[in-house]
């Protein structure tokens, strides 16, 4: 044990607040060091004896190895990080390894979070002298089954939760999903919670925030907050550009299947209005799952699977054609709808991708100026990954994906950072999550996510203090006038609202955060393709 990295100025802060209280929401911005701030902490309160057993490192399935990569470096082997993984007889090994931890030597347990509900009967029996959650947005939602989990191991005496966007969609009531987790003593009673910063309408859905001042006072108590463009941290980040996103045009082919999907849209959107009124549009435009079951949920179905085939319209229409192959498969993927417009001949004579035309070729004259300049690529959907792949030519691009075991991501991620002949990463957003690729000096958004802290983690994956690059780039790929431009002027709204509770920004006088876009009906509708 003992620590034996280098922490940049800005971080011993961090550490020292973190082995004071014992139980801090480390909120530091991408990129930052959370991570080597994390085990500094941890390793001086094992050496002050202070942690007296083996703690959880919870993450991301694709992040356990870098974990445990980066026990190793900064504590030269001193101390040993056991990774949870594999078939369920190797797990089992593996359990009993850490149960057995006073001659196995074991210091840190590293698990994903899927195991913590799956192998509970074994972790419950875990040592838990301290429990970190790393990308604690994981834990966000109150219901979902890893939350509930995760919470079961509240009795740790050391707790904290990193993640350097705590608020992805905009929604207070996620960091509060989180502090339970933290300290519950910080944000109190839900009920209480909830009356004080949520504004409701007569659905039950957050109609605007107020009093967000407060909570973000409310939050300094125990949380340890560092942004990536505070005089202090700025110096060792390399400048961002961010340009304004690039509009390409559909070709007319293209523009006459999307105006005809978006009319089926309207029509629905026209049709769940006057079924389940006004409250029933901003669920469905901010994309979130229906909270009433029945109908209600047949509905949004219909919307979201005529907004998906929008979206994949606007990356490749050769998606739409894989949707209705799965769907055909039944395999439980796929779109009905992707089907219904195959079958029907609407996509007969479209066959290439105006968006992924564009992208070759500007991420092509990118690579020619210089032998060093990298790419890091991302994309929603799977599929989409490997038709960018064979446009740029596969001998110099690495895939990152959920496709991929744990390990073969770690290993294209590390050549991706140190092999010259290695120049592009395309990603779905299993890399957009903790995974440090510094390598890069660009990074192209082919779609954008429907989370605001999606977009924001993916964004921070190339702007990292340990980058030697002086500035990057990131640009974002947009058809002109289509969904995608609607959803861009979304996210921009759901950070603002993250903006405010966690660096209190943007507040009007009432501590609220304005609320300025349109419906997606009236874009739609506006909206000439």
């Amino acid at each position: 044990m003992t620590f034996t990295g280098t922490l940049l100025p800005y971080q011993p802060e961090a550490v020292d607040r973190m082995c004071e209280r014992s139980k801090m929401l480390v909120a530091y911005d991408l990129g930052l060091g959370k991570t080597v701030i994390t085990i500094a902490a941890i390793e001086r309160l094992m050496d002050e004896n202070k942690i007296k057993e083996p703690g959880l490192i919870i993450c991301l399935s694709s992040l356990k190895y870098q974990w445990a990569n980066q026990i190793e470096k900064f504590t030269d082997g001193t101390s040993k990080a056991l990774v949870i993984d594999g078939t369920p007889k190797k797990r089992a090994e593996q359990y009993e390894q850490a149960f057995d931890w006073r001659n196995t030597g074991v210091d840190y347990v590293i698990l994903n979070y899927e195991q913590i509900v799956n192998d509970w009967d074994k972790v419950r029996h875990l040592p838990r002298g301290f429990v970190v959650l790393d990308e604690a947005t994981a834990i966000k939602s109150f219901k979902s089954k890893r939350s509930k989990a995760v919470k079961r191991l509240i009795n740790a005496p050391f707790r904290f939760a990193l993640t350097g966007t705590p608020i992805e969609n905009g929604k207070p009531e996620e960091l509060y999903s989180i502090m339970q987790f933290v300290d519950a003593n910080v944000l109190g009673r839900f009920d209480i919670f909830d009356s004080a910063f949520i504004v409701r309408n007569s659905w039950g859905a957050p109609q605007y925030y107020r009093n967000l001042d407060t909570l973000h006072t409310k939050m300094k108590e125990a949380s340890v907050r560092k942004a990536q463009k505070d005089e202090d941290v700025a110096p060792y980040l390399p400048d961002t550009i961010h340009k304004e996103p690039i509009k390409i045009s559909f070709d007319r082919k293209c523009s006459k299947l999307y105006t005809r999907i978006a009319g089926d849209l309207l029509f629905d959107l026209d049709e769940a209005q006057a079924l389940f009124g006004s409250g029933f549009n901003v669920m469905a435009h901010y994309g979130y799952a229906s909270q009433r079951g029945g109908p209600e949920d047949e509905m949004r179905g219909k919307i979201m699977s005529k907004i998906g085939s929008l979206k994949m319209l606007c990356s490749h229409p050769d998606l739409l054609r894989s949707s209705a192959v799965k769907f055909k498969l039944q395999s439980g993927e796929g779109s009905s709808y992707a089907n219904e417009l195959v079958d029907s001949g609407a996509l007969d004579g479209i066959s290439h991708s105006p968006k992924l035309d564009y992208l070759v070729q500007y991420v092509k004259e990118f690579l020619e100026q210089d032998e060093a300049n990298k790419v890091v690529i991302f994309a929603t959907y799977v599929d989409m990954l490997d038709k960018i792949s064979e446009a740029l030519g596969p001998e110099q691009c690495r895939l990152y994906s959920g496709k991929l075991d744990a390990k073969t991501k770690e290993e294209n991620k590390i050549a991706f950072n140190t092999d010259s002949s290695v120049r592009v990463l395309i990603s779905s957003d299993a890399g957009g999550y903790g995974v440090d690729l510094p390598a890069a000096n660009l990074l192209v958004n082919y779609d954008l996510p429907w989370s605001s802290g999606a977009a924001v983690q993916r964004n921070g994956r190339i702007r990292r203090a340990s980058s030697t690059w002086p500035s990057i780039v990131i640009q974002d790929l947009l058809i002109e006038g289509s969904i995608e431009v609607r959803q861009h002027e979304s996210l921009q709204q759901k950070s603002s609202v993250a903006d405010a509770i966690i660096d209190g920004e943007g507040l009007d006088k009432d501590g609220g955060v304005p609320l300025s876009i349109e419906s997606l009906k009236q874009f739609l509708a506006s909206a000439i393709i």
